[in-house]
């Protein structure tokens, strides 16, 4: 693709059709919904200070609280409770509830409060303390996979297959064939996901951005290949040598280095950033099997790529230390030229700096571009991003919890239609006042809302229960209903780049092994040999060095079981292949 002068208003351009085409089923059997005409406050106005009308079910009017609402509100079987929750993320820091508007919403209405535990940087070592102690949260947030089957192994978790019966909607809102899929060994159910995908349609935030007036003031070249990328980051660095060429999200885990990930998705087609990362497939499709990413030609290319880039000076020198934060407050200032990263398009790191660099110059900003790739790679089989219908984590209830069933009940609102439009979009009477076939109609607060103001509430926060499907077709929805200079920068991207390339992965869900196994033990030496690995990649001297390193991690990572861990992984992945196809 090449990307010019005009690649912005072309990508507005199309947004109707994207928008339309990207959107899925979220239909809730709503219409008609007129609300209250109270006024709304200011955008610039806090949360605090700003007034909220009573309590909305989508399938009354905004003005009617779910304790009055009709039977079929799922605020009314939500219980009074308190809860803490811990999110097992090293880069998340929770903000106050109460200041949140739609938190206060539900404080307000539903007598729900969630109470945040921070990780305060070292989640691993915070949970483990907690287990240890037995101090665990009420709630905690976490990855599938190991983390979870060592808390169920040790008795930690609440089953919630009870409630299942009690909430059936809960069952209808995520599917059936999600909720088995997430099972554990004992065929209990003890995980509810995280943004979870009940529809056709897929999502993803993955994708390159570049800086609007620096990108301009070179020319607009087309940044296609990846010899297009490098052109141009040579340009930069040649032009604006205060400016970082290119950069990438913070590294995962320790082990995920999103530089890797993402370009290794544009060394062949139909590849996946999960294919190269421990706690991950960690494994290449071949057929019916998964291979070592070691003997992988993508791999290679893309090991020697990175490392030129970074040889030349055209990459973060501190791209093995440097925080989330930080890469933001460099984005916000316009000192990253090329970013690329697997959630580059959300609210809290591209749209954040495109709002604010905008608010300043209305023709700055950052513009996402088609993801680069080798020459002769098909662009359109290029996927940075990867899509899970089982959602993208997922949240288990502690035996330490009171009342688990009064957190299950809120749960299965949150992750409902109707929870979402409080949690996602607001309470009614901030930014909409009625909501129509299932969309907030935006009103005046909302089109001429101050994106950086806007961005400060925050609200979107604290979805732990995101449904995908109802949001992403909702909010493509109401950007239709908005004039161009007000629609959502997010909103736009993903309709036109990052959900048009992201690939359903769901099928290599679950190939992480219990660390307490000989597949889960191979997997940590793996992860540690992994570990080290790469930095040694990135700064070796030629392309030489690089490919002689990975010749001996080949190696190596044989004689630790590398091949043993493969066997094993494909046989999860061929049964999870089975189920989905209803074998």
């Amino acid at each position: 693709m090449s990307v010019n002068k005009s690649a912005s208003t072309a990508a507005v351009g199309a947004l109707s059709l994207a928008l339309l085409l990207s959107a899925c089923s979220g239909n809730n059997g709503n219409n008609g919904n007129n609300g209250s005409n109270a006024a709304a406050p200011s955008p610039s106005e806090s949360a605090s200070s700003a007034q909220m009308s009573p309590a909305a079910s989508p399938s009354e009017s905004a003005s009617e609280s779910p304790s009055s609402a009709s039977d079929g509100s799922l605020a009314a079987k939500v219980k009074p409770v308190t809860f803490s929750l811990f999110v097992n993320y090293d880069w998340y820091t929770a903000p106050t509830w109460e200041e949140r508007p739609h938190a206060k919403w539900i404080t307000d209405n539903l007598k729900v409060t969630l109470e945040p535990v921070q990780s305060n940087g070292a989640a691993a070592q915070k949970l483990n303390t907690m287990i240890v102690s037995n101090q665990l949260p009420d709630v905690i947030v976490l990855d599938r996979g190991k983390d979870v089957e060592r808390l169920q192994q040790a008795g930690k978790l609440v089953a919630l297959d009870p409630y299942l019966e009690k909430y059936p909607e809960y069952v209808e809102a995520v599917g059936e064939q999600t909720l088995n899929m997430l099972r554990s060994s004992d065929g209990k159910l003890y995980q509810l996901p995280n943004w979870f995908i009940n529809g056709e349609n897929g999502n993803g935030n993955a994708a390159y951005i570049v800086e609007k007036k620096i990108y301009k003031e070179l020319g607009s070249p087309s940044l296609e290949t990846w010899e297009d990328l490098e052109a141009y980051l040579k340009l930069v660095k040649e032009k604006f040598p205060d400016v970082v060429p290119l950069d990438f999200g913070e590294i995962r885990d320790g082990t995920d280095v999103q530089m890797m990930g993402m370009l290794y998705t544009g060394s062949g087609e139909n590849l996946n950033n999960g294919f190269i990362t421990p706690g991950n497939t960690f494994g290449i499709p071949s057929g019916d099997k998964l291979t070592s990413i070691y003997q992988d030609q993508g791999f290679k290319d893309t090991a020697v790529y990175s490392s030129r880039l970074f040889r030349q000076g055209l990459t973060s020198s501190d791209m093995f230390t440097q925080t989330r934060d930080q890469i933001l407050e460099k984005l916000k200032t316009g000192k990253i030229a090329v970013f690329g990263a697997y959630d580059s398009v959300v609210e809290g790191i591209g749209r954040e700096a495109n709002n604010l660099l905008k608010a300043k110059d209305p023709e700055d900003g950052y513009l996402p571009i088609w993801p680069v790739h080798k020459a002769g790679v098909d662009r359109n089989k290029v996927y940075p991003g990867g899509y899970n219908t089982l959602g993208w984590n997922v949240n288990v209830i502690t035996t330490n919890a009171k009342d688990p069933e009064a957190i299950f009940s809120y749960m299965n609102w949150a992750s409902s239609p109707e929870g979402q439009q409080i949690i996602f979009f607001g309470p009614p009477g901030l930014f909409y006042d009625t909501v129509e076939d299932g969309v907030p109609i935006p009103n005046d607060a909302y089109i001429n809302r101050d994106p950086k103001k806007y961005d400060e509430l925050k609200i979107g926060e604290f979805n732990w229960n995101g449904n995908t499907s109802y949001v992403d077709s909702t909010k493509a929805k109401r950007e239709l209903l908005l004039p161009e200079e007000a629609q959502d920068w997010t909103t736009v991207a993903q309709a036109n780049f990052s959900f048009k390339t992201s690939m359903d992965v769901t099928q290599f869900s679950n190939l992480d092994p219990a660390p307490s196994t000989q597949e889960g033990i191979i997997m940590q030496r793996l992860r540690d040999q992994y570990k080290a690995l790469i930095p040694k990649l990135i700064f070796a001297k030629t392309d030489d060095e690089v490919l002689s390193l990975i010749e001996k991690a080949d190696k190596e990572a044989t004689k630790i079981g590398y091949d043993k861990l493969l066997a094993w992984k494909t046989d999860v992945w061929q049964a999870n292949v089975k189920k989905l196809s209803g074998q």
